[in-house]
C-alpha cells in the first residue's frame, strides 16, 4: 500500500492541525500514513515512503530551526521521484513554506502546490487541508 510520511513543526498548534487534516484526507484515499512532530521524526522513515509532506509555521521570517535541521539531515536519503508537499501556517510572510518547497524540489521530489493557511485554521481551512491530503494521495497512487 502506498505510504505518506507527514513531518511538521509547530509553535501554537496551527501547523499541527493542518498536518492532522492532511493525514485524514490521505487516509480517506487508502494511504498508509506516518504523522510525526519533527522533534520525534526519524529521517529513515522517508526511505520507503511514496510521498512526503513537510510543514512549518513561519518563525522569524523562516521555517522553525528544528524543521530546517531535519531537512538538512536528509542529504543521504533518496527522495527523487517521490511526491512532496510543503505546508504551513503564517502570519505575515511565507518564507518557511517557500524554503521547504525549494529544499524538497532540490532533492528531486515532484511537488504539489504548497498549502498555506493564515494563522489558526478554521473548519473551512481544515477542509481544504483534507482535500489537499486527498489530492496528494491520488497523485501518489498514480
Amino acid at each position: 500500500m502506498p505510504k505518506l510520511v507527514i513531518i511538521y513543526g509547530t509553535g501554537s498548534h496551527n501547523t499541527e492541525r493542518m498536518a492532522l487534516a492532511i493525514e485524514e484526507g490521505a487516509r480517506a484515499e487508502g494511504l498508509d500514513t506516518v504523522l510525526k512532530n519533527v522533534n520525534e521524526a526519524d529521517k529513515n522513515e522517508l526511505k520507503d515512503a511514496d510521498g512526503v509532506a513537510v510543514g512549518s509555521p513561519n518563525y522569524n521570517h523562516a521555517m522553525m530551526p528544528t524543521v530546517k535541521k531535519f531537512l538538512k539531515d536528509l542529504a543521504d536519503i533518496e527522495l527523487s521521484g517521490k511526491v512532496g508537499l510543503a505546508f504551513g501556517s503564517y502570519g505575515w510572510s511565507l518564507e518557511a513554506t517557500d524554503d521547504i518547497h525549494k529544499i524538497l524540489t532540490s532533492h528531486g521530489m515532484e511537488m504539489v502546490q504548497d498549502l498555506l493557511i493564515k494563522r489558526m485554521p478554521g473548519d473551512e481551512e481544515l477542509e481544504l487541508c483534507r482535500r489537499v491530503g486527498s489530492l496528494l494521495a491520488c497523485k501518489i497512487k498514480k
